[in-house]
């Protein structure tokens, strides 16, 4: 019988505690609120009577996200040699994605289903990994600067944010430099993650020959990525007839996204929703109004992305499984 560690019982007891507790809180504001709840039919007719035209680009813009993951994906595997053709790269996003939100633990899930995909297709392991790893740090360091923007856009919390941004850099630089004993502790704690993820951008940077070009064109892509999902956002809000300004749909889209992932539910259902409509109903638009664009949105972008996903899956498994093209020379 193998034995768990004891960090990795803590860390999913954690998870659990957490995920626990988010469905705690939405059931808790559902009841709360139970009576302020915007009538259902309300709500469907704004649905229904959606302009079809600013649908139409929040479809386009959807896809178009995705297929810019799709090429930082298919630009870093082509920077250490491996070739894959842009229509099979954006049909491993798809099936990537819908794996990732819609099984338990699907993140791993996920990353073991690329892996196995560009194996397939000629990347070696090394690579797969170096690319993931630039591809999650792009990404995330891309979404937390727009994070930045959105809360200083908000006037609400543009003050906070001004004064408490140098306030944080001021007191991580001093723990750097003075090193008090509860911050090394702390620091001790949490050096086995940090070490980790360095070793893993060191070892990125050994497998994949980077260019001072690329310096613009990853973060580039993943910005790309994540505005043209806010685009959809606008494009639905604009479908639905509500007037609301581009740093309130912003500052809801960021709330989504970091409420869908610190409740480390798959796609953060049910609480990237909440995050959403909380927000817009904080900027003043109507509880009907909110729930039309939240839903219309998550129709497309969560919903829309996993069936086309998961058809992507079977064509990519079933139907037409990935063949072993050979390598390109590194750049």
């Amino acid at each position: 019988m193998v034995s768990t560690p004891p960090r990795a019982t803590s860390r999913s007891r954690g998870r659990l505690a957490v995920r626990v507790l988010a469905i705690a809180a939405v059931a808790f504001v559902a009841v709360s609120f139970r009576d302020r709840l915007p009538d259902p039919r309300e709500v469907w007719a704004l649905m229904t009577g959606a302009h079809p035209g600013w649908l139409i680009v929040a479809v386009t813009a959807e896809a178009a996200s995705m297929r810019a993951y799709a090429r930082l994906i298919r630009h870093l595997l082509g920077a250490g040699g491996a070739h894959l053709t842009l229509h099979r790269a954006v049909a491993v996003t798809y099936a990537r994605t819908a794996v990732s939100n819609s099984l338990p633990g699907g993140q791993v899930l996920s990353v073991a289903y690329i892996t196995r995909q560009l194996r397939l297709l000629g990347a070696t392991t090394p690579l797969i990994a170096a690319a993931l790893v630039l591809v999650a740090v792009s990404s995330t360091m891309t979404f937390l600067a727009l994070g930045v923007v959105a809360l200083l856009a908000e006037p609400a919390t543009r003050v906070p944010v001004a004064f408490g941004l140098p306030a944080a850099a001021l007191a991580v630089a001093l723990a750097v430099r003075f090193r008090p004993r509860g911050a090394a502790a702390w620091l001790a704690n949490r050096g086995g993650r940090a070490r980790s993820l360095v070793e893993g951008l060191r070892d990125a940077r050994a497998a994949i020959s980077l260019t001072r070009g690329d310096a613009v064109v990853l973060p580039g892509l993943a910005l790309l990525n994540w505005l043209l999902d806010i685009a959809c956002l606008a494009a639905v809000c604009l479908a639905a007839g509500v007037a609301v300004g581009p740093h309130t749909v912003l500052l809801g889209y960021v709330a989504a996204k970091a409420a869908g992932v610190l409740a480390l539910v798959p796609g953060g259902l049910g609480i990237a929703e909440l995050g959403m409509a909380a927000t817009f109903a904080g900027a003043g638009m109507a509880g009907a109004a909110a729930a039309a664009v939240v839903a219309i949105y998550r129709l497309i972008s969560y919903w829309g992305v996993l069936i086309v996903g998961w058809g992507a899956w079977l064509t990519l498994n079933v139907i037409a499984p990935a063949g072993r093209p050979g390598r390109r020379p590194s750049r």
